[in-house]
C-alpha cells in the first residue's frame, strides 16, 4: 500500500511538472539585446545582466587549490578523430526527422507577442527606396503565416523608410510559452526518428569497411611474390635463351 501511494505522488509530481509552462521573452531594440526566461509566469532577466545590489557586502572569494599538471601524452599516441560521414538519403532521413519534430510544435507553441519594425535609411534616397520595396514585399506575407501556424496573441509586422537616418534600423521582440510535457515530445519524436537513420548509418559503414579491408587484402602483393614473380620471369628469358 505504501509502494503505491509513493508511485502515485511520483507520478503527481512529474504530471504537474509536464504541465508547468516555460517560455523566453527576446528583444532587440536600439542595438541592445534583451533575452528574458519564463517560469510559470514570472519573468527572470539573462541579458542584459541586472546591476549587483551594493547594499549587500561582496562575497569572499575562497582561495583556489592548485591543480596537479596532468601528464601530457606523446604526440605520436594521439588517436585519429572519428568523422561523421552520411549519403545524401541519411541526411535527408535526419533532416525529415527533425522537421517532425518541430512540426509537432504547431499550434501547441503559443506566441504571446512578435514584433517586427524594419526601417530602411541609407545616405543615398533612391538605394534607400529600393531597399524599403524590396523589404516591404517580403515581410508582407510573413503576420499572415505566423498567424497560420501558431497561436499568436499579438502580431504585428511593420517597415518604415527614414531618409535622414544614415543606418537601417530593426527592432524585434518576442515571447513564446509552451509547456515542459510539450518540449519533450518534441525531442523524443526527434530522437526516436534520427535513431533508426543513425542505425542504419553505422551498419553501411561498417559494410564499407569489410568491403574495402577484402579488397585491399586481394590486392595486396607482398615482396616474397616479387621476388618469385622476378626469379621465374629471369627462368624463362634463361631457356628462352
Amino acid at each position: 500500500m505504501v509502494a503505491l501511494i509513493i508511485l502515485g505522488a511520483i507520478a503527481l509530481v512529474i504530471t504537474l511538472i509536464m504541465l508547468v509552462p516555460v517560455g523566453a521573452d527576446v528583444g532587440y531594440e536600439s542595438g541592445e539585446l534583451r533575452l528574458s526566461a519564463k517560469v510559470c509566469g514570472m519573468l527572470l532577466q539573462l541579458l542584459p545582466k541586472p546591476p549587483a545590489d551594493e547594499s549587500k557586502p561582496p562575497k569572499k572569494k575562497k582561495p583556489k587549490k592548485e591543480k596537479k599538471p596532468k601528464a601530457k601524452k606523446p604526440e605520436g599516441e594521439a588517436a585519429p578523430k572519428k568523422k561523421l560521414s552520411f549519403n545524401r538519403d541519411e541526411l535527408l532521413g535526419l533532416l525529415r526527422a527533425v522537421l517532425k519534430g518541430f512540426g509537432r510544435f504547431g499550434r501547441k507553441l503559443n506566441v504571446d507577442r512578435f514584433l517586427l519594425r524594419y526601417t530602411a535609411a541609407g545616405s543615398d534616397p533612391y538605394d534607400t527606396a529600393m531597399e524599403f520595396a524590396y523589404v516591404n514585399a517580403a515581410l508582407s506575407g510573413l503576420a499572415p503565416i505566423c498567424r497560420k501556424r501558431f497561436d499568436v496573441k499579438d502580431c504585428r509586422v511593420r517597415t518604415d523608410v527614414d531618409f535622414t537616418a544614415e543606418k537601417t534600423a530593426v527592432d524585434f521582440g518576442l515571447a513564446v510559452t509552451i509547456r515542459v510535457g510539450q518540449i519533450f515530445g518534441v525531442i523524443f519524436t526527434i530522437i526516436f526518428g534520427a535513431l533508426g537513420i543513425l542505425i542504419k548509418n553505422k551498419l553501411r559503414l561498417a559494410k564499407e569497411k569489410r568491403q574495402a579491408k577484402k579488397a585491399g587484402k586481394e590486392k595486396l602483393i607482398t615482396i616474397e611474390d616479387i621476388k618469385q614473380e622476378n626469379t621465374q620471369a629471369e627462368e624463362r628469358m634463361d631457356s628462352n635463351g
